[in-house]
Parts: C-alpha cells; structure tokens; sequence
C-alpha cells in the first residue's frame, strides 16, 4: 500500500496522524516512514488543505531560495519536491536535456568530544550507514574533504587538520555525490552534533551559490518526530537487502564508495592521474576558496592594532581589525593579542545546539561586546580551535545583515592549532 507523500501531508494538515503497522507500511517510494501516533503537532506543519496548492506551491524549490536557516517543514517540502523531481529528471534524461535543480540532503554530523552518557566518541559516518538518514543522503567528513597532509603534503606540512579543500577536489566530490551547481544544499546533522556550520561555509566557501546552501534548524530525530519526516532507515551495509538501496551516485563512481562512504583519497589520487578525468564537472567557480586567510594576514592585523592601542585597553573595539575568537573555555588558557571572545556555545540554542539563536539574541551578543558589526569598512576576521566553530560566528554576522565581503570577512583556517605551535608569534597566555 503506497500513499503519495502530497496524501501524507494533507493528511497530516487535517490533524491525521496515521498510525500504520511498523513493518508493513513505513515503506513510502524509496525510504520509509518514521512517523509514530500521537507526535504530530497541528503547528509543526502550515500546509494548505488543497492538494493543488500541496503540489504547485509547497513542493516548489524555488521557495527555499535565499534562505539560510529553514525550518523543519521546509525540508519535509523538500522532499516531496524532490520525488516531483526525480520523474522530470528523468524525462530530461530522456531527451538529452539538461536535468533541473534538484534537492540534495547532507549529513553534517561531526563530534570533537565523546558523548557525554557513554563517555564513547560517537562515529558519524558508521551512523550514517547504519541510519535513519534523510532520503539520498550524502555524508560529508570536514576531515577527509579538506587538505590533508596524505594528499597534499606540501600544502599543509603541519599535518593541520581539516583544512579547506583545494577547488579541484571539492569539484571531484561533488561530481562522485552527484551534485550539480544549481542544486539545493540541505545540510542537517543528528541530535548531539553542533558543527553543522562548518559544512554549510564549505560550500559558500567553494563558490555554491549562497542562496542555495540551507541550514536545517533542528536535529534528524527532530525531522523524524513530525509527522510527514521521511527517512531512510535501512543500513547501507546488509548484504542481505540490496532492493531499497537505489545510490544517487553513477556507476562511473561506484568503486569509490564502501557502503555509502566515499573513499576521497582514493578518488582524488585515481582522478588526479588521468588527465582525462581530472577536470570536474562540478564547475568550481573561484581559485581558492573564498573568506579564508592565513596566519601572516593575521599576524598584520594584530600587530596594526598593537600599534595603535595602549596596552591597558587590548580588547578595544576601535582597532582596524576585530579578531574574534569563537572557542569556549580553551580561550582563558591562552589567545591571540587584541582578540575578542566570542563562543560558539552561546550563539545556539541551549535545549537544541543545531538552532541558532534568534537574531535578537545574536544582536546582545555582539553589542554586549561593541563589535561594530554592522560596519563593512571594519575587517573581521574569525579564528578558533582549528577552522570550525569560527563559522558559527560568521553565520551570525550573516543572519546579523552584515555585508560580508572577501575582503571584509575573514576566516583563518588554521586558527589557534596552528597559531600556538609557532614560537615567532604573539599569544596571550596564563601563567
């Protein structure tokens, strides 16, 4: 028995929760339902009672345009666009035609810090693999899609991790996940991840089209407890049921994955020898990528502001750079001279570390610290523990209106891990 997934939201509008046997009726066109009775919420859901308006309104891509943070129900929207797409897809397939935009769903998890109940760290890919995931799920790793000291170790001699990617790497993986230019990004991570930031800056980072890259505000468990949240809750690696597991990768790029992980050294390494093959499809449209600074542009800022500050007042806001430093309690124990402490943990919120907090909240912050946000002739530039929570500040300075520029918004990637390891720079220490 097979509902639509416009029936399912329909259903779910008019106050239906259904409460279908488990086994016999999760199975909904290539995923399956996580819907369970009685946890549907009439306000999670603002869907019209026509059908018509389901189909052409809801379900239309364009209204994810531009927006940074969605909403749960946007990606349930999503996701029934996206079976819309997969029959237009094919038609264009059929008659040689470019295939249109598409939604693509990545799996952002990532942990620094073992899990606070098990005292285990907890493996996100291996979670991935054995679900639920979003329908056609891609899993990102920050530490295998970056510069890694295996593939290019005159790049990054200091073996630092998770750097930005070269372009042509990034373009690789993009092509191996299927992923066009136009596409909408959807990243989203599961409950207990906070880095969903990270990934979403490495696609505005790589050129993506910002309006097209979306943050899910709410973990997965969060998406699957609304009625109408369609996973997939199969294990990538069962030998055993082989009929649901239709990839959205090409045959082309099969031997690349190991139970839906994809083995980015080896597609780099194989693609990079053939001349062939070692242009992407994927068209990478900057050199580098964009907002990312090294420690020698943070190094000039630093020692401007030293110039033109008195020793006694080392945080002041009217230096010619701000130099915000995203990391928690590691920011006591030693930072650079003139750094404003900014961290990451208040920026979301407390009961949900995958929301970020309202614009309102965001605002305190910054003027409880007189940055001057706002002022695009002030340069900002972001560091923390090593490249990641520092998006987390960049993304409010977005959510804030700030006009980011490349020349005004700065990242350092390789922040304090690289910062601390180097004798010839200042820091700012306890005894």
């Amino acid at each position: 028995m097979l509902i639509s997934t416009a029936m399912m939201l329909l259903l779910c509008r008019s106050g239906v929760c259904l409460g279908f046997n488990q086994q016999l009726y999760r199975r909904l066109a290539l995923s399956r339902l996580a819907i369970k009775p009685n946890e549907y919420s009439s306000s999670a859901l603002s869907l019209s009672t026509s059908s018509n308006n389901i189909n052409n309104d809801c379900h239309n891509i364009s209204q994810l345009y531009g927006k940074t943070l969605i909403s749960i129900q946007d990606c349930i929207s999503a996701y029934a666009n996206e079976q819309q797409y997969q029959q237009k897809s094919q038609d264009a397939t059929n008659n040689n035609k470019t295939p249109p935009p598409k939604v693509v769903f990545i799996d952002a998890s990532w942990y620094h810090r073992p899990d606070p109940i098990t005292n285990q760290l907890r493996s996100p890919s291996q979670e991935y693999i054995n679900g639920p995931r979003l329908p056609h799920a891609r899993y990102i790793d920050i530490d295998a899609v970056a510069t890694t000291y295996e593939l290019f170790p005159q790049r990054n001699p200091n073996n630092l991790p998770h750097m930005f990617p070269p372009p042509q790497l990034f373009g690789m993986v993009m092509d191996a996940y299927n992923i066009h230019n136009d596409d909408h990004i959807i990243i989203y991570a599961r409950r207990g991840a906070v880095f969903t930031p990270r990934v979403w800056f490495l696609f505005v980072g790589m050129g993506h089209d910002e309006n097209r890259v979306h943050l899910m505000q709410g973990s997965l468990e969060d998406y699957m407890e609304n009625c109408g949240g369609v996973v997939e809750e199969y294990s990538l690696s069962d030998e055993n049921d082989k009929s649901e597991k239709e990839m959205y990768y090409t045959e082309k790029y099969s031997k690349y994955f190991e139970d839906g992980i994809l083995n980015v050294a080896r597609l780099y390494n194989d693609l990079h020898a053939s001349s062939s093959t070692s242009t992407p499809r994927y068209n990478v449209a900057v050199s580098k990528a964009k907002h990312i600074c090294g420690k020698e542009e943070v190094l000039d800022a630093i020692n401007s502001n030293l110039s033109n500050s008195s020793s006694s007042n080392e945080d002041s806001c009217d230096n010619d750079t701000i130099i915000l430093d995203t990391r928690g309690s590691a920011y006591a124990k030693g930072h650079m001279p003139s750094a404003i402490h900014l961290p990451y943990a208040e920026l979301v919120d407390p009961s949900n570390t995958l929301i970020l907090k309202s614009t309102s909240a965001l605002k305190q912050m910054f003027e409880e610290r007189n940055i001057d946000y706002l002022n695009p002739n002030k340069k900002i530039i972001l560091s923390c523990g090593s490249g990641v929570s520092v998006c987390h500040g960049y993304l409010a300075m977005k959510q804030l209106g700030r006009d980011m520029t490349e020349e005004n918004t700065r990242i350092y990637d390789g922040s304090w891990t690289e910062w601390k390891d180097d004798p010839t720079l200042p820091k700012v220490t306890t005894s």
